[in-house]
């Protein structure tokens, strides 16, 4: 436990540091056109300290002390603003990109044009609509900012999407076509999703009929002790063949352990590198799940292991795979799974984050195949840090199995 609290110390004073450098770095030179004075420009530290903090003692709070009213809203305040400051900071540094490319251009341009540029005589009109120009600038990109953050917060805060997907399936037995499942990934219960949007998240997939439920980690963001009410509508998930659920990284970071005891006394089936036989309608198919991906990191113990998982299922018509991170295909392919369901990317969740993304992981959403396995990977049911979701829409997945 101690070494837990001193990682999560530690991450936090990082956090921190990355927070000023960002907020700070946008805040001036959004400002340095309007040549403020030192009272102003006091104002304005005074305000890149305020929203700086604001973050990690609302994320300190919703891990240490039980929720209140005041604590919801300073959440709602703290993580809305590091998604308006996130976009923020992207745009700041894409315009002096653009602007350094433009003054580099320019530079070669006259350097090899004879005379001096009109760019470079310049006169005091010119400055004075250069600096209107660059006041005009700085309120357009804060004006957009705001805008876009408030259309993610209403994304993000929409009903997740019933998305449905046909998995088709060389030579599936007859008796396992039209098999569904739903997937639920990436809710994360915590500082700013509550019990009532997991309420509302399972009365509309029990809606579904699915033969079975999958739900691929990241469930929670903190310790059982003050998460656990706003797990309980999850008892009422229906299903012929029950609830499975396998573990994510964020769960490392919230007590795994204590949340598998908690998820198993609520009649889930925690797969641990392990799986269960299910037969249906004379056909067989294989559950199978791994722990986390980097879940060796924080519990050696819990080495992923896709070969471990599929010890037993030979004689298995369907091999099915739940795996929180997408990476864990290349081994899936080698046990011989036909389909792998996975979240953890968010599909990038909302700008610049859907255009990273692409850079750390090779599936980011969506169907696809590696070898002879396919992937499904959920973009999630909620969302993680910032209530914002832009170009990466929220779901409740349905996956159908069809013949090919």
């Amino acid at each position: 436990m101690e070494f837990e609290l001193q990682r999560f110390f530690i991450f936090l004073g990082i956090f921190t540091a990355i927070l000023s450098l960002a907020y700070g770095y946008s805040l001036f030179r959004l400002s340095e056109p309007f040549r403020l004075n030192s009272w102003q420009q006091a104002v304005l530290l005074g305000s890149v300290v305020f929203f700086v903090l604001l973050t990690p003692t609302a994320y300190f709070f919703s891990l240490f002390y039980r929720e209140t009213q005041w604590q919801k809203l300073w959440a709602y305040a703290a993580f809305t603003s590091l998604g308006f400051f996130t976009l923020l900071f992207s745009f700041v540094i894409f315009h002096d990109l653009s602007k350094l490319v433009w003054k580099g251009w320019v530079y070669i341009s006259g350097y090899f044009s004879p005379g001096p540029s009109e760019f470079a005589q310049g006169n005091s009109s010119d400055m004075s609509r250069s600096d209107f120009l660059a006041q005009l600038t700085s309120l357009a990109v804060l004006g957009f900012t705001g805008g876009l953050t408030a259309f993610g917060f209403y994304q993000a805060h929409k009903k997740p999407s019933i998305k449905e997907v046909k998995i088709k399936v060389q030579g599936l037995p007859e008796g396992l076509e039209g098999f569904r499942i739903a997937q639920l990934s990436d809710i994360h219960i915590g500082p700013t999703i509550k019990g009532g949007f997991l309420q509302d998240v399972v009365e509309r997939t029990n809606a579904l009929n699915a033969h079975l439920v999958a739900i691929t980690g990241d469930l929670v963001d903190g310790p059982v002790s003050l998460l656990k009410e706003h797990t309980l509508p999850l008892r009422n998930l229906l299903s012929e063949y029950g609830t499975y659920f396998v573990t994510g990284n964020h769960e490392y970071y919230s007590g795994a352990l204590a949340w598998i005891r908690e998820l198993e006394s609520m009649g889930i089936q925690v797969l641990l590198n392990q799986n269960k036989l299910i037969s249906h309608n004379g056909s067989r198919i294989a559950v199978a799940g791994v722990t986390d991906y980097k879940a060796h990191s924080v519990l050696p113990n819990h080495k992923t292991d896709p070969q471990k998982a599929a010890f037993g299922t030979e004689a298995a018509d369907f091999k099915l795979l739940l795996a929180h991170q997408p990476n864990s295909v290349f081994e899936a392919a080698k046990a011989g799974f036909h389909l792998q369901l996975s979240g953890h990317t968010h599909g990038g969740q909302y700008f610049p984050g859907n255009l990273l993304i692409h850079i750390f992981q090779k599936f980011v959403a969506g169907l696809s195949r590696w070898e002879d396995t396919q992937l499904y990977v959920s973009r999630g049911t909620g969302y993680w840090g910032p209530p914002l979701r832009i170009g990466a829409p929220s779901e409740i997945t349905l996956l159908v199995l069809e013949k090919a």
